[in-house]
């Protein structure tokens, strides 16, 4: 997928869903790390810490009855061709992800990211930094709908699933339909981010 060539051109401000549904689904082709250990966690967290943007989601078991949710069971962090899924259940432990989650030099970028740091500190306490979340971005460019199915339709015109999303996160081994899934979140998330960056500063560059 290019960015540049999605720069150009006037965008909805909002689709239906039915507009939506009959977009082609987008899916991510890259390479898919799962971590389930210390060992898996630092190795990979050391390779992330050379990205200057990430892609950002977490996954958490749906809870179908009053109460409280579930903490999160997985965190994702995406590259432009690696997807590393990072398992949080049944450890329930950050570790070594704290020196990314707290670098600010590294963009973590996502939708309704104070939510999921929330969450996050509910295993462990951390400081949060370098969080950017999609939906100011959006704003900025003037598109009313700011959640990631929507966004990706409008700034790609394609669809993405979200058949896995309801599904348990907390099951071993995750389905490779639960790992495509939670790889694509995290990717397009960060595709998107670099999107909207590259439109804002057209836009500014040009007025």
């Amino acid at each position: 997928m290019s960015v540049l060539s999605s720069i150009q051109g006037e965008l909805p401000t909002r689709l239906e869903k039915s507009q939506i549904n009959e977009l082609p689904l987008i899916r991510f082709h890259g390479s898919i790390q799962l971590a389930g250990d210390n060992k898996s966690f630092k190795k990979f967290v050391s390779q992330l810490k050379k990205q200057k943007v990430l892609g950002f989601d977490i996954e958490c078991k749906p809870n179908f009855k009053r109460g409280p949710n579930n903490p999160p069971a997985l965190l994702q962090l995406a590259t432009a061709d690696q997807a590393f899924l990072f398992r949080l259940y049944p450890v329930m432990k950050l570790g070594p992800l704290i020196d990314i989650l707290e670098d600010p030099n590294i963009i973590k970028t996502g939708v309704a990211i104070k939510d999921d740091v929330y969450n996050l500190k509910k295993i462990e306490e951390f400081n949060p930094g370098g969080f950017e979340d999609l939906a100011p971005l959006a704003q900025s460019l003037k598109i009313e709908q700011t959640g990631l199915r929507n966004l990706t339709a409008i700034f790609f015109s394609q669809r993405l699933s979200k058949s896995a999303q309801l599904s348990n996160w907390q099951k071993s081994p995750l389905s490779p339909a639960q790992q495509a899934y939670a790889a694509t979140d995290a990717w397009i998330s960060r595709e998107l981010y670099l999107i909207m960056k590259a439109r804002l500063s057209a836009s500014a560059s040009n007025s």
